[in-house]
């Protein structure tokens, strides 16, 4: 496991798992993160709970953050700290030596005139062959320090200093195989600018213009004569407005284009202006210190996330890499959800050394061009992130130029088509999301892909057999596995669990068939399984008991008959567990459920379920959601469930449940959703309707007329016996895991999909002698 990529940090609660050293979580919200240079004693904001994944496809809202690689602060040119701008001053002036020296002073003059001293003569002659003296040293010394001190003005005016060319090879041969740093840079061959003796009696504009059109930095010299263009507004800032000034370069004998040429420090600058005018940066909701008459390597601002922890947005890395000046280049930007509007313009191939590109969660970049660019930084980008963008289109073969990517995001975006053959020569690939796009392929071409830890592919049109040798040969470094939504088929292959480090496995509504395969040995890693949507059959096998640190575990809506094995006692780290809508045999609510003190989660919709509700569920005190939706539960409710005071959701509707509704349902001061239609239940719902502490945003009982079974003030919806269609809805709970958020819950939502007009009709007719109400 890359641990640079893998950082377990799982909280009491939660699934377990760990973050995948990205900001593919959500980044600061307006109103979430503070700017540091505003707080002074008051905490920051903690973020409100995390919207729902239709939410985000929807609007793209996003309500946490991750913590950003931080770098050491760049020195501030105009921090009047080691201020060398003025070195050239130190040195006195001609004119300040002869205003000095004796024979030009007026006194001594006037003495020399009226001859009133002869010695005066021979002193002045003296002063003169001084003068004369010095006046020679100084011509020496300012021939030697002047331009010693010019060269460091130059140096030090841009901040960190200024690399102003390189004519070495780009590709970057200190990168790992996976395209990380692995050490420190390998420093290139590098040749200075000259400046032309004419290039002061040249307006800046002119020269910025000419070395942008002269070196290639632009094919068309008119579009730098558009005013409204984002290349001309970037050499008009940087030319007349920048009180920066950094130096604009020269080359000996000119040229026509290359590295060489823009691989200087003043174009790094000028195409991250282009990068702000391009994306609207004047509407930016954070300026990121962008344009500021400072180092570009101090553009950046930083934050507090809810965890306490500094972050930074902007130019996030510098490295220098030329051994002759003391110049920083840029590796590194990261500006995510910062209502970034328009395309990331192809300017951003001038950041010849950027390493990381993350920009997520800017559902203004629309289009396709913003991959233009990009794709040109074939020697040195190992990590981009372009999620929950808007990106549409089709992956360019080019595409597949991206060597050293190692990490790659560009889920939640609109891109449709087939992924190019190219795509899955990226063999450096440690992290993959793609997910929720329209994108085809077969599943084998992934298995080249042999360093992936992390594959998210989830919600698209991906098709084809999960092979055993796929496993075996491509896919042993795999950590998270995440397939669901696809149009995958066969088998699950009987090899599936020999992935050592694999933590989660999610194939959820796909095409797989026949039964989950036996457990062989221990693993001790993964946490998450989920399986429902398919059409798996037989049961949950006996050796479930090997996945010894399973946490969440969903087998809903497949064709299992075999209940559950003995062997389900031993997951007593259970916190989620769904096992609905498959065909069990009759069966009573599991004992071995009084063992999973951990549960959070509880679903066992329609999956035949008889006799009473046991009285152990009080002890389940952790539980939030408690769902034995359509089964053929009898008795009252059990008092005990009063003491599930942390519970969001009880679906009790459509069983054969009799008595009143508990009094100690008034200690259930968290329920949100309480369904109890479709029983027996009567009396009054006074001990909900009449507490001050109990708010539920949806209350479904048998209250409707004209013959209601229980007085209810403030249900929201009122069934009757004769109506078979009220709350004919499935309210599946199913968790269908983000893997921004390490596949845990993030907010209770439930299906509103109708169930068919008769689904409800069947179980109220009447049952032989017994009257029950079941067929």
């Amino acid at each position: 496991m890359n641990a640079d990529l893998e950082q377990n940090a799982s909280s009491e609660g939660d699934f377990g798992g760990g973050d995948d050293d990205s900001t593919l979580q959500p980044p600061p919200s307006v109103g979430d993160s503070f700017d540091v240079n505003a707080v002074e004693e008051e905490s920051p904001a903690v973020h409100d709970q995390l919207p729902s994944p239709e939410e985000y496809k929807a609007k793209m809202i996003v309500g946490s953050s991750n913590s950003f690689a931080n770098r050491d602060i760049v020195d501030n040119p105009q921090n009047g700290d080691d201020n060398d701008d003025d070195v050239h001053d130190q040195l006195p002036s001609v004119d300040a030596y002869k205003t000095s020296m004796s024979f030009n002073n007026k006194q001594g003059s006037q003495e020399m005139e009226d001859g009133t001293a002869a010695s005066n003569g021979k002193k002045s002659r003296a002063g003169l062959y001084t003068f004369l003296c010095l006046f020679l040293v100084t011509v020496i010394a300012t021939a030697i320090i002047v331009p010693v001190a010019l060269k460091n003005q130059e140096n030090r005016k841009s901040g960190s200093a200024t690399v102003e060319a390189n004519t070495g090879s780009s590709s970057n041969s200190n990168l790992s195989p996976s395209g990380i740093m692995t050490g420190s840079p390998v420093y290139r061959a590098t040749k200075p600018p000259t400046m032309s003796p004419v290039m002061g009696a040249v307006p800046r504009i002119d020269q910025t213009i000419n070395y942008l059109a002269n070196y290639g930095l632009v094919d068309d010299r008119s579009v730098l004569n558009d005013v409204n263009s984002p290349q001309a507004m970037a050499a008009n800032w940087i030319a007349n407005e920048d009180e920066f000034e950094i130096p604009i370069p020269t080359f000996p004998g000119g040229g026509n284009g290359g590295a060489q040429y823009s691989e200087t420090r003043f174009a790094e600058r000028w195409a991250l202006a282009v990068i702000y005018y391009s994306t609207g940066g004047p509407s930016w909701t954070y300026k990121l210190n962008f344009l500021e008459p400072i180092d570009h390597c101090d553009w950046y601002e930083q934050f507090i996330d809810p965890t306490g922890s500094l972050i930074q947005m902007g130019v996030t890395e510098c490295m220098q890499f030329a051994p002759n000046f003391a110049g920083e280049l840029i590796t590194g930007v990261e500006i995510s959800n910062n209502n970034l509007v328009g395309s990331i313009p192809s300017e951003i191939q001038y950041l010849h050394h950027l390493q990381t590109w993350i920009t997520p969660f800017n559902a203004g970049l629309y289009g396709n061009d913003s991959l233009d660019g990009i794709m040109k930084l074939t020697d040195s980008l190992y990590h981009l992130e372009l999620q929950y963008c808007a990106l549409t289109g089709t992956i360019p073969e080019s595409f597949g130029g991206l060597q050293y990517l190692s990490f790659l995001g560009l889920g939640n975006n609109y891109m449709t088509g087939t992924i190019p053959e190219s795509f899955f020569g990226l063999t450096n690939l440690v992290v993959l999301g793609m997910d929720d796009n329209l994108l085809s392929s077969p599943i084998a071409p992934f298995a080249r892909l042999t360093k992936l830890q992390k594959l998210y592919a989830e919600d698209n049109l991906i098709t084809g057999q999960i092979t055993e040798q796929m496993i075996s040969d491509g896919w042993q470094a795999m950590v998270d596995l995440d397939l669901s939504a696809n149009r995958l088929e066969g088998p699950l292959p009987a090899n599936i669990w020999t992935m050592p480090d694999l933590e989660v496995v999610d194939l959820h509504s796909n095409d797989f068939v026949g039964a989950i395969p036996e457990i062989e040995s221990v693993h001790d890693n993964l946490f998450f399984f989920a399986v429902q949507d398919n059409t798996l059959d037989w049961k949950i096998p006996e050796s479930i008991n090997n996945l010894i640190n399973l946490k969440h575990l969903d087998i809903s809506a497949n064709n299992m008959v075999i209940p559950f094995p003995s062997t389900m006692a031993q997951l007593s780290n259970l916190v989620s567990l769904h096992t609905g809508i498959n065909p069990f045999e009759e069966h009573p609510v599991p004992s071995f459920l009084s063992g999973m003190t951990s549960l959070r989660e509880l679903s066992m919709k329609q999956n035949t379920l008889t006799g009473e509700i046991p009285t152990f569920l009080g002890g389940l005190t952790d539980l939030q959601v408690l769902d034995f939706d359509f089964n053929q539960l009898q008795g009252a409710i059990p008092s005990e469930l009063g003491l599930l005071t942390g519970v969001d959701t009880v679906m009790l509707n459509r069983n054969f449940l009799t008595g009143t509704i508990p009094d100690s349902f008034s200690n259930l001061i968290d329920i949100d959703v309480l369904l109890l239609d479709g029983n027996s239940i009567n009396g009054t719902a006074d001990i909900i309707c009449e507490s001050t502490a109990i708010s539920t945003t949806f209350f479904a009982a048998d209250c409707g007329e004209p013959n209601p079974e229980l007085v209810c003030s403030c249900c929201h919806l009122c069934c009757n016996d004769n109506n078979s269609t009220c709350n004919n809805f499935d309210w599946r709970v199913n968790l269908d895991g983000i893997w921004e958020y390490d596949f845990q819950r993030v907010i209770y939502s439930f299906s509103q999909a109708l169930l068919p007009d008769d689904a409800k009709a069947v179980y109220t007719q009447p049952q032989g002698d017994n009257n029950d109400g079941r067929v």
